[in-house]
């Protein structure tokens, strides 16, 4: 799965950033979030997950 930026137009039309792999009249699925719509699940994994990413030694990081 690759995530495509896109900006929309009204409610009906996107503008994407790039190209999609897909020709005219085939179907895609797009997946737009609720107002406010978490996913509690991946968002706790990242919180634990974040700061593995960087060094002990990046100090700039130590408040977070």
């Amino acid at each position: 799965m690759k995530t495509i930026e896109a900006k929309v137009l009204d409610s009906r039309h996107l503008e994407r950033a790039e190209a999609i792999p897909a020709r005219a009249g085939e179907r895609i699925q797009i997946s737009v979030p609720e107002p406010g719509e978490t996913d509690p699940v991946w968002l706790e994994a990242a919180r634990r997950r974040f700061l593995d990413a960087y060094d002990e030694t990046d100090r700039i990081y130590d408040d977070l």
